[in-house]
């Protein structure tokens, strides 16, 4: 072996380095989305009736329509059309 060369040891498998920061076991909610603050289409309107009438949380349908990041935005809209809706729990 040559004087440069480094010896790696390997860890078990699941075992971190001292000192590693561990990442967070959820998954952070998308800061915007392609539709956040956007004027609400018809398609937009009927998309959102839909997924709600089958059963989808205000956050899925949300998502459904790229705003996930203004969910604040589709509760009212939601309740404009007098849609119910179910929260994620």
């Amino acid at each position: 072996m040559s004087k440069s060369a480094k010896v790696v040891l390997a860890r078990p498998i699941g075992e971190r380095r001292r000192g590693a920061r561990r990442k967070p076991s959820y998954i952070e909610p998308m800061k915007s989305d392609a539709n956040d603050g956007k004027h609400w289409s018809e398609m937009d309107v009927r998309s959102l009736m839909t997924s709600l009438r089958c059963g989808d949380t205000i956050e899925e349908a949300a998502e459904r329509l790229c705003r996930s990041g203004t969910v604040d935005q589709v509760r009212p809209k939601a309740e404009e059309l007098g849609l119910k809706y179910k929260r994620r729990g």
